[in-house]
């Protein structure tokens, strides 16, 4: 029987994206190649010219100029990872993943949700040779869907690094801690998300919340701690009657 020959795909980027997916489709034995600015002398066309899709995974920024400026992406399938731009004649699959410096396990990779255009080339047909699940929803809706990507992810990862840097800093308590208390509120989260809020948001303790509010007073965070007791429910920054 004849053999399909196997896709070649180019990746475009040398930052943490692009080696965690570069790494994840080694491991499927996935062929690639890589051109990043940092690590090739050459052009992208001759490194890259004889792959069947391009994956431009480089800052939201940079990613539309480099595809129009390189004239035989035209040629190619091009797809880019971006979770919240929407490119005419290009694809995208945004990873709904956080990606740190150390590669993962090929589990984890496994498990990534991939989250695509409607109306655009599918998910299995841009990466046949991936198990990942994938959910496709329309474009317009693609600036809000990363919002709330930014939001839980980025927002909160700001919030637990402060949390560490001042309770060993101001508090002397190492930020290992803490990890328990992160551990149970992811679990607590994936378990039941209605019921997952503790404290004095969930008893509705307005003491208890203008007291902590009192204590930040001189620190950057007191907006961010108003601005989450406003967005969950206003009348708990209200006096105690």
């Amino acid at each position: 029987m004849r053999q399909v020959p196997k896709k070649t795909y180019g990746i475009v980027g040398s930052g943490r994206t692009a080696r965690h997916i570069k790494y994840y489709f080694q491991c499927q034995n996935i062929l690639t190649r890589s051109w990043s600015r940092s690590e090739n002398d050459d052009t992208p066309e001759y490194v890259l010219g004889s792959c069947d899709t391009i994956l431009v995974l480089i800052k939201d920024s940079e990613i539309e100029k480099f595809i129009q400026s390189h004239d035989f992406l035209k040629t190619k399938q091009v797809v880019h990872f971006s979770g919240s731009l929407v490119i005419s004649g290009t694809q995208s699959a945004h990873p709904l993943m956080t990606f740190g410096e150390s590669l993962y396990s090929i589990e984890t990779y496994k498990k990534m949700v991939f989250v695509c255009e409607k109306n655009k080339i599918g998910f299995k047909t841009l990466f046949p040779e991936l198990n990942n699940t994938y959910y496709e929803i329309e474009s317009d809706l693609k600036p809000f869907y990363h919002s709330l990507c930014v939001m839980a992810g980025n927002f909160t990862t700001l919030l637990w690094k402060k949390f560490f840097t001042d309770l060993e800093q101001k508090l002397d308590i190492p930020a290992k801690a803490a990890f328990p208390y992160l551990e149970k509120i992811v679990e607590n989260l994936k378990a039941n998300p209605d019921a997952a809020l503790t404290g004095p948001l969930a008893r509705r303790d307005h003491k208890t919340i203008s007291d902590n509010l009192a204590s930040l007073t001189g620190d950057k965070y007191k907006k961010v701690y108003q601005a989450f007791v406003e967005s969950h429910d206003s009348k708990l920054l209200e006096p105690d009657q």
